[in-house]
């Protein structure tokens, strides 16, 4: 391994110098001395020369590989590699195909040269047939002509380059945590360009990959708990990045012996439920017009999951009023055998993963008797860890560097010591993941502008296509673009242009809208393009008034809560639970490649007292507020957003 502090954000977060593309094994570092050194540029595509090596360093950034070709014979290593460079905005065509020749002779007498002989052979087995990278190489004369356009493809033009060995390969969608320079490594140079970009005092302007690589944290912004980290990192004192520290609260889920439930399988009754309750959600939050809301995003999901665990304890007019919020006509047991399927039914392969994850933590107390009951029932069916914790300061740490596992990295803190009062006896935890690739991913985008609720424009990268799946529901237009493997989908919702975004999701019908996303039109009788805008952003949001609003007032009530299933309530000093809090927070990036997507939910409790017709042609362009969606095949959603104000950054 060329540095063991070669870090990739694969899977939304969590680091693995094993995940690495460049400098595979052993391998000698072949690092640019003048990359080293800041040289910089704002082009996508660029050549150096190295010093130390006395090679010609070639980089295609974002490069479209039309065909890759890789063979290994007794005698010979053969690379050939077609790929269109990157313009800025598109690919200017077949026209400017490049094609890159490596041929490599087998030398036994040779350790080093057969090291990167195998190492070339192996990064370009990585390469796939149209798909993009970032791609380097080197080479021992300069083409002083690589970079500029060619004649066509096909043609007499030589379009042809020899060159000595592959560098690196790497997804231009991923990004090494703390390589603020983006040369692949991570070292006292990026600490002194971490320093220099905090005060103020670095030359030029990161670009975005710089930007996301620096941005350890994922909170939009490059500080000095940032620097920290990295700094930290290159002294070897720690390991990775946004780290999950050693839970000190005792786990006891392997001491609960329950056979795990098989479920219900999803049908409409649950689907409709969900969007019911997620719509409703989503209308009481929404509050565009309020400072660091304009944009919103919730998990249905997430936060059904954390409440139908807490409902387990549930009894009475308090068991009562959760269902019907969580579940309108079903009951908590009805709930638990939906969940059960869903959570043990969850993809996980290289198009889509959707992980959920459950936890209970309670306070490690003789006044706090949990029934055994209610932690065999969220385990039978939830699948829940389970953790007996001392309810201090480590409560927060332990909590939150659970759920930055469990969500990849993306939501790397929950709550804070402020969100876990004095009488907190326990927290139930709910997480989501989602991440999935676009079952047709977007080759190029083009500059845009999105009209936010005052009228301004902000600058946008837009991603258009052709999709088949349209839905006129009556005062809006909406379209499904589905991932790969056909499982989920992602909903656009457009209202028309004389409803204001704000009404229209104050008029939204939970059921209503379940309903009208269930059959598109008739595909040979619509033309359906569509324009879908690159954005990401963060959400956080308390429901401690949101939830009691929408009729579960009792389980908020220190007065009238009855949780008396959760614990015993006979055991000398013990005092009735309810609902102190209910956080939730949550994260998007939609890209040209796919969507990932997490959340997190904490429910705190304290305690206390026809013929064939000409077609028509529909253009959805999500270029003003609107509202999405992921859902998986029967409408169940997992994420509703509502976006007003979108802009590159």
């Amino acid at each position: 391994m060329l540095n063991k502090k070669i870090l990739k954000r694969a899977a939304a977060g969590i680091m693995s110098a094993a995940l690495v593309w460049s400098y595979a094994g052993c391998i000698k570092p072949f690092t640019s001395s003048l990359t080293a050194a800041g040289e910089k540029t704002d082009e996508y595509n660029h050549v150096s020369f190295n010093a130390e090596t006395g090679m010609y360093e070639y980089e295609f950034k974002d490069a479209y590989i039309y065909n890759v070709n890789a063979y290994k014979t007794i005698y010979l290593t053969c690379v050939y590699i077609d790929l269109i460079p990157y313009e800025g905005n598109s690919w200017f065509s077949y026209d400017n195909m490049k094609t890159i020749e490596i041929e490599l002779e087998n030398s036994a007498g040779d350790p080093e040269y057969e090291q990167y002989r195998e190492q070339t052979y192996e990064l370009a087995k990585k390469i796939k047939n149209e798909s993009r990278i970032d791609i380097k190489f080197a080479a021992p004369e300069l083409y002083e002509d690589m970079m500029e356009y060619r004649g066509y493809y096909g043609s007499s033009s030589d379009n042809t380059y020899n060159v000595s060995r592959i560098l690196s390969v790497k997804d231009p969608f991923e990004h090494i945590y703390g390589d603020i320079n983006d040369d692949g490594v991570i070292d006292s140079f990026d600490v002194v360009t971490y320093k220099q970009y905090i005060a103020g005092t670095l030359s030029y302007k990161l670009s975005e990959s710089e930007f996301l690589n620096a941005d350890i944290d994922l909170d939009t912004e490059i500080t000095a708990d940032d620097l920290r980290q990295v700094v930290d990192f290159t002294l070897g004192k720690a390991k990775e990045f946004n780290g999950t520290s050693n839970i000190g609260s005792i786990r006891l889920d392997n001491t609960v012996d329950v056979l795990a439930s098989e479920g219900v399988e999803t049908d409409k009754a649950f689907a409709s439920a969900e969007m019911d309750f997620g719509v409703e959600v989503m209308k009481k939050c929404f509050d565009p017009e309020k400072p660091g809301e304009e944009n919103l995003l919730i998990s249905p999901l997430s936060i059904s999951a954390a409440l139908s665990m807490t409902a387990n304890g549930a009894d009475g007019e308090t068991r009562k009023e959760m269902e019907k919020v969580l579940g309108g006509s079903l009951t908590i047991d009805d709930l638990n055998e939906y969940m059960a399927y869903y959570i043990s039914n969850l993809p996980d392969n290289e198009k889509e993963k959707v992980y959920l994850s459950d936890s209970i933590w309670f306070r490690d107390d003789p006044t706090f008797k949990v029934y055994d009951e209610f932690l065999e029932k969220n385990k039978k069916f939830y699948n829940s860890e389970i953790y007996k914790s001392s309810f201090d300061d480590s409560i927060v740490k332990d909590v939150n560097s659970w759920v930055n596992k469990n969500t990849r990295g993306m939501i790397p803190t929950l709550i804070t010591k402020a969100n876990v009062p004095d009488n907190a006896m326990m927290m139930l935890i709910n997480t989501l993941y989602f991440e999935a690739d676009w079952s047709r991913p977007y080759l190029i985008t083009r500059e845009g502008e999105f009209t936010d609720l005052k009228g301004e424009k902000h600058p946008i990268s837009k991603m258009n296509s052709q999709e088949y799946q349209y839905f006129d529901l009556g005062n809006a237009d909406a379209f499904k673009k589905p991932y790969k493997g056909g499982e989920y989908s992602f909903v656009g919702i457009l209202p028309h242009e004389d409803i204001s975004i704000q009404d229209y999701i104050a008029g939204l019908d939970g059921k209503t809208l379940e309903e009208g996303l269930r059959e598109y039109e008739d595909p040979d009788t619509v033309d359906l393009y569509v324009m879908i805008p690159k954005f990401k952003y963060n959400y956080s949001k308390s429901l401690k008034e949101i939830l009691p609003a929408m009729g579960m007032e009792k389980a908020f009530s220190i007065a009238e809560a009855d949780f008396s299933k959760i614990n015993d309530l006979s055991v000398p000093g013990a005092l009735p639970l309810y609902i102190d809090d209910v956080l939730h927070k949550t994260k998007i990036e939609v890209t040209e490649k796919g969507t990932k997507a997490a959340a997190a939910t904490a429910v705190v409790m304290g305690a206390g007292a026809a013929a064939p017709i000409e077609k028509k042609e529909v253009y959805i362009e999500l270029e003003r507020p609107f509202v999405y969606m992921i859902v998986d095949r029967n409408n169940v959603p997992l994420f509703i957003g509502a976006a007003t104000q979108i802009e590159d950054k």
